[in-house]
Parts: C-alpha cells; sequence; structure tokens
C-alpha cells in the first residue's frame, strides 16, 4: 500500500499550532509535531506558509534598492576584509622569510667552519702520522743502539778478562 505524503493543510495547521505555543516552526518540529512526512515536502509547505505569514503580518520584502545597496556594502567589507587578511599574510610570509634566510645564513657560517675545522683535522692527522712514524724510527735507533751498547759491553768484559790474565802472567 503506497505512503500517503503530508498536505499543505496538515503543514499549515501545524505551522499555525507551533507559533501559537511560542515555538519556531521549522522543518523539524513540523515534522515532529505531524509525525510523518519528507523533510523536502515539508519545506515546500513551511516555506509558503511563512510567505503568506510575512504578507499577513503586515511585514514587507526588502525592497530591491536596499538590498542592492546591502549586497554592495558587503562586497566592499568583504574587500576590505580579503584585503586586511592578504596584507597579514604578506606580513607574516616577510617575517618567515627573513627568519629563513637568517637561517640559512647560520647555516652557511656553520658549513664554513665544519670545513675549516675539518681541513685543520687533516692536518693534524698528517703531523701525528708523521710524529707516530718519527717515533717508531727512534725507538727501533734506540733498540739498536742499545743493542750495540750490550755487544759493546760484552766485548769490554771479555777485554777486561784479557787484560786481567795478561796482568797476572806478568
Amino acid at each position: 500500500m503506497p505512503r500517503t505524503g503530508v498536505t499543505r493543510r496538515q503543514v499549515f495547521d501545524a505551522a499555525d499550532r507551533l507559533a501559537e505555543s511560542g515555538l519556531s516552526p521549522t522543518v523539524v518540529t513540523v515534522r515532529g509535531d505531524l509525525g510523518k512526512g519528507s523533510f523536502t515536502t515539508i519545506n515546500q509547505h513551511l516555506s509558503e506558509w511563512k510567505a503568506l505569514k510575512w504578507k499577513l503580518d503586515g511585514e514587507t520584502q526588502i525592497p530591491p534598492l536596499v538590498e542592492a545597496k546591502a549586497r554592495e556594502l558587503l562586497g566592499s567589507l568583504w574587500v576590505l576584509a580579503s584585503h586586511e587578511a592578504n596584507q597579514s599574510i604578506d606580513r607574516i610570509r616577510e617575517a618567515a622569510l627573513g627568519d629563513v634566510a637568517e637561517l640559512q645564513g647560520q647555516l652557511e657560517e656553520v658549513l664554513r667552519r665544519n670545513e675549516a675545522l675539518t681541513a685543520e683535522r687533516e692536518v693534524l692527522l698528517a703531523k701525528l702520522a708523521r710524529a707516530q712514524a718519527e717515533n717508531d724510527t727512534l725507538r727501533r735507533q734506540i733498540a739498536d743502539l742499545a743493542e750495540g751498547l750490550a755487544a759493546t759491553g760484552t766485548r769490554l768484559e771479555r777485554m777486561e778478562g784479557l787484560l786481567a790474565g795478561i796482568v797476572r802472567d806478568k
């Protein structure tokens, strides 16, 4: 069995009841009062009820010239607000670009110092390698001299022994 929608009369009656009870007739409140109906259908009938109610209460629509002037003023206000917002964005962008430029300068300085320190490190490592090689050479020379000194000491002892034997024999 097909559903039956709400009628214009039902929506008008519900809107009148709600308005009389101090509630604002909206699509949701009218549907709540009726307990059924599609939002689209209720909205169409409620819009008509509001238009008729407006006329019955002696209220008139906004004159086209006033509406046009209001739109013009709103447009001007929008342009002004947009301009102010753009200026704020530009100031923020300039400040951010200044910060970025300063940070880039600092980064370049740090990179230059890093290069200098790296070069100095390489020089120091080369000096260290030369010093270690010289140290190794000196250790070998000391070892050779110590060995030579020990051999000389041994020969000296032998000669002293021979000399002592010759002195005794005479």
